[in-house]
């Protein structure tokens, strides 16, 4: 199919606000007020939480849709169905029935952007396949994006941390207030582990709103770290009193996971579903440029794209690879915080390949530049390379580590033809 009419509208174009995608969905006829839907936020881990969830309530027998952004290789990824990629003939028929309206709202000087027409897809898709739940990922921030357009089941908000700030302020308190905009009146709400400035605001928002609140402290329990014998880890923590076992790992997973297993719990309550069918499906979660482990090239793919997921990402390295150094490649949009990413990330250095990659006209920040913010951190050798290049060249016998950018793992994915 051609998608060039959607793609003229710009990937990275951000006009944040609800009037269009409410005016866009009426016109479709309001295609998501026959779903009911998990709705997640957060500057960090929603995507993990997210596959968590969707993993678990098809555990438990139910259909699911599962609305995601940004896709890595394919549009039609943002779109999954019961745990699949959407196949093409239902995602060409949803998108030809948002197109024409699409259209029709461009003609009046009053078109919906990128995200908001991917979304209102979602809607008519999901709607078509009668799903029992929806899973349903914002896109940026909370209260003003597209997503936030339905009333749920549940709310869930994960970690928040400094990102975006020119969209949504320069504090945490305004970025968790961005972000507490997806709680609504009465609906349950579930938060990860947050810093005490963004948690007093979800507390207040939830209670101006009478929503209950479970708050989710950072997971402390027990764990077993293992790996299988192509040497992808694993491991296994205790969740709501069950042996639970995740495909994704770190320790920031375990926080994730933790997440997705108190409101799972909350959803088993309302819908009289089995918690340990639900978590005992948590094993099969996948999720592409999250901690994956390609073993025929020795490669290590993490999306880690400000400081918080760097820190995340290099005490989990050292979790699971403790004494070890690697050798990363990595590259970054112009805008991140670069210079605190590789802070966390040059004392596991063994050497960095620097890449100018494809930013589908968003500024990438040079090799050149990378390079001269990492003589702060380390005294390691860097060179400037080309991705295709820097994957050419592996396995090497240490372990390498991509990342810095989601963008730039789906172009690494798409160039080695991996999945999940």
């Amino acid at each position: 199919m051609d998608f060039k009419w959607l793609d003229s509208v710009g990937f990275f174009a951000i006009d944040l606000g609800l009037d269009r995608m409410l005016e866009l969905l009426k016109r479709l006829g309001n295609p998501e007020r026959s779903l009911r839907f998990i709705h997640v936020a957060g500057s960090n881990g929603k995507g993990s939480v997210c596959t968590f969830l969707e993993n678990g309530l098809r555990g438990c027998g139910y259909s699911t849709g599962f609305y995601s952004s940004p896709h890595l290789i394919r549009l039609a990824e943002r779109f999954r169905i019961n745990g699949k990629t959407v196949a093409d003939a239902p995602f060409e028929r949803a998108a030809e029935t948002v197109r024409p309206v699409v259209e029709s709202m461009r003609g009046e000087g009053n078109g919906p952007t990128y995200f908001e027409i991917t979304t209102a897809i979602a809607a008519v898709l999901f709607a078509r396949q009668n799903v029992d739940f929806v899973v349903w990922e914002t896109g940026l921030g909370g209260r003003l994006d597209a997503t936030n357009v339905v009333v749920p089941e549940l709310s869930v908000i994960t970690g928040i941390s400094l990102e975006h700030t020119e969209w949504l302020g320069s504090t945490l308190a305004a970025i968790a207030g961005e972000k507490a905009g997806i709680i609504k009146d009465g609906v349950p709400v579930v938060c990860g582990p947050l810093k005490p400035e963004a948690l007093e605001v979800i507390r207040r928002v939830s209670a101006e709103r009478h929503a209950p609140l479970t708050e989710v402290s950072a997971y402390d329990g027990s764990f077993r770290i293992f790996h299988l014998p192509d040497g992808s880890p694993r491991q296994e923590l205790s969740l709501e009193g069950e042996t639970v076992r995740i495909p994704l790992p770190g320790a920031y997973q375990r926080n994730n996971a933790k997440a997705a297993s108190a409101a799972l719990k909350i959803l088993s309550e309302k819908f009289g579903f089995a918690l340990h069918a639900a978590l005992s499906s948590l094993e099969h979660a996948c999720w592409p440029a999250r901690m994956q482990f390609l073993p025929e090239k020795n490669l290590l793919i993490d999306g880690a794209h400000n400081p918080e997921g760097a820190e995340a990402l290099s005490v989990s390295l050292r979790e699971l690879y403790p004494g070890t150094k690697f050798h990363f490649i990595s590259g970054c949009f112009a805008d991140k915080n670069a210079s605190e990413v590789l802070r966390f990330l040059a004392p596991l250095a063994l050497d960095f390949s620097f890449i100018d990659f494809d930013g589908s006209g968003r500024a990438v920040c040079s090799p050149a530049r990378l390079a001269e913010l990492l003589k702060q951190y380390a005294d390691c050798p860097s060179a400037p390379r080309t991705l295709e290049d820097a994957l050419s060249s592996l396995p090497r016998p240490e372990l390498t580590v991509l990342t810095g950018s989601l963008h730039m793992c789906g172009e690494a994915l798409a160039i080695l033809r991996e999945t999940c």
